[in-house]
């Protein structure tokens, strides 16, 4: 049996979302006109944020018939992103959609586009991010990095695993990595202090903060399933 809302909770998140799907990447309007004056069409969905039956994408089974059925437990999307997030519910978490959903009933717009941005950053350079994840999770107080071939002799030779005051990243580990480091140059989340003939960089905290909360995010994940 599934935990569904009630009429009422859906037109509620409806206006709370003001009409509009609440992934940032999205942000469609779910109403428009009828060719009906007395009527609207509506292509949005209250979408459950943990499933509303057993076996269903995120379901949580400490939750409450109640408490699954709670507006606490919705998000507004549209019926693309409704469809998404039930298709890779790995890659769209609780947490993530929770976060969504905050973000759209508060109508900040400029935090909608910082995650959108960073959303489509993943797609394009996970590996990268990846690294730099990893890098900050293990020293987190380092901001310098810069960009190297694995035969290059650089800083005496030392690593960053050895003590040297940089973190780096290998042009034979990632494909096209001056692309995508001017890529981050242009949203402003890395810096370019380039003062020699080795690219020299250092990472926003904007960056530094998105990178170390989806590290914990991660970590918290991991500890849940255990």
């Amino acid at each position: 049996m599934r935990d569904d809302f009630s009429q009422n909770t859906k037109d509620v998140l409806f206006k709370r979302a003001r009409a509009r799907c609440s992934n940032p990447e999205c942000r469609r309007e779910t109403c428009e006109a009828h060719s009906e004056e007395d009527k609207a069409v509506n292509i949005g969905f209250a979408a459950h944020i943990t499933a509303a039956s057993p076996e269903g994408p995120r379901y949580d089974p400490t939750l409450s018939v109640e408490e699954r059925k709670s507006i606490r437990n919705a998000i507004w999307l549209c019926g693309a992103c409704a469809k998404l997030i039930d298709s890779d519910s790995p890659k769209y978490t609780v947490e993530l959609l929770q976060k969504w959903k905050n973000v759209a009933e508060a109508r900040d717009e400029g935090e909608a586009a910082r995650m959108a941005v960073f959303s489509k950053l993943e797609k394009v350079m996970p590996e990268l991010l990846e690294d730099m994840r990893k890098d900050l999770a293990e020293h987190p107080l380092k901001r310098e990095f810069v960009l190297l071939e694995k035969s290059w002799i650089y800083n005496g030779g030392r690593t960053p695993g050895d003590g040297s005051i940089y973190l780096a990243y290998y042009y034979e580990d990632h494909d096209d990595l001056d692309d995508k480091i001017t890529i981050l140059c242009n949203h402003r989340l890395i810096v370019d202090i380039t003062f020699n003939m080795v690219k020299r960089y250092n990472f926003t905290e904007d960056l530094v903060d998105y990178l170390t909360q989806a590290q914990e995010q991660k970590d918290a994940e991991k500890i849940e399933r255990k």
